[in-house]
């Protein structure tokens, strides 16, 4: 069966779902969005803006001058790598992507550079780690600070994975491109508005989603499958329920009860590998760039992984 067609299938399931219990999942779709309101609107649409007049401005032409040659040693790509890097990191998804696409539109990086950049420059902001997660959801703020670190540092060794053995290559130099001043706020704000309704519709979209998987019992399947593991049946449920969406599933692992050694490592993996929600969030932005989504689930797999093992020893500081 075609990709087209599996599409096909759950999109009309998930529109039956929708007419058969109007008063349930509408309900759903009006949580994710309430989510998205209060707790993801109001610190990545700013992100979303700042990056993007930073862009119009030139600014990933001047960092990525400075970064241009440690960038190239550590990944063989050009330094306005470290640019998207340092937006992603600062901004968290889906705004290192949606940088990228920006650059590939303007022709300062080619389809082959994208690709590579892309394996380092995937990651979660500090606000949503640190805030939501360590301190609203755990209660603990050096937890929050114990992800982060974890995730961040997954995050730049993933790049050695996929880049190491790439074949040494001059990087390209870096030419500063047109700027047009007076289009700079306009272009701006109307990009940026675009960015963050997209994210919102899929957190409300995948919100409904995952209540209805959770209903048919497909989340209680996978639990029931991986209880050999003798894991606590909350943490895994909330820790599969991230394959779909982070944010709630980061929050059924918090309310497992279980001991925080565990729930850190695991939510460290939720949020680096990022679900379902997350990946059609960035594919959206990098599919301009030609990257191909079975690429990009590879890359998050073993970023999530590596952040993961990192995160097993520092959690036992808690």
């Amino acid at each position: 069966m075609k990709s087209r067609h599996v599409f096909i299938l759950i999109t009309a399931f998930l529109m039956v779902m929708l007419i058969a219990f109007p008063e349930k999942y509408i309900t759903s779709v009006a949580n994710g969005l309430n989510l998205y309101a209060l707790n993801v609107l109001p610190a990545l649409f700013p992100f979303m803006f700042f990056s993007k007049v930073l862009g119009e401005l030139n600014f990933g032409y001047d960092l990525g001058k400075a970064m241009n040659k440690p960038i190239n040693k550590l990944y063989n790509v050009s330094g306005i790598g470290g640019y998207v890097l340092v937006m992603s990191m600062l901004s968290g998804y889906p705004v290192g992507a949606k940088v990228l696409a920006d650059l590939y539109d303007k022709k300062q990086i080619s389809t082959s550079e994208a690709k590579s950049i892309s394996t380092f420059t995937s990651s979660s902001g500090p606000l949503f780690i640190v805030g939501t997660v360590g301190i609203v959801m755990l209660g603990n703020k050096l937890a929050g600070f114990i992800i982060l670190i974890s995730h961040y540092l997954g995050t730049i060794l993933n790049g050695f994975v996929y880049n190491f053995k790439k074949k040494k290559t001059l990087s390209p130099q870096l030419f500063p491109p047109l700027f047009d001043s007076s289009k700079v706020m306009q272009d701006s704000i109307t990009s940026s508005i675009l960015s963050v309704l997209i994210v919102g519709g899929y957190i409300a979209i995948f919100n409904m989603a995952l209540d209805i998987i959770t209903d048919f019992g497909i989340i209680k399947l996978f639990v029931k499958l991986f209880s050999f593991t003798k894991i606590d049946y909350n943490l895994n449920t909330g820790f599969f329920s991230s394959f779909v969406e982070i944010t709630k599933g980061c929050l059924i692992m918090s309310k497992s009860g279980v001991s925080i050694n565990l729930i850190v490592p695991c939510c460290t993996f939720a949020i680096t590998f990022g679900g379902l929600s997350v990946t059609l969030q960035s594919m959206t932005f990098l599919a301009k760039c030609k990257i191909k989504p079975a690429f990009y689930l590879l890359s998050k797999l073993t970023q999530a992984l590596i952040s993961m093992i990192i995160a097993i020893p520092l959690s036992l500081i808690l």
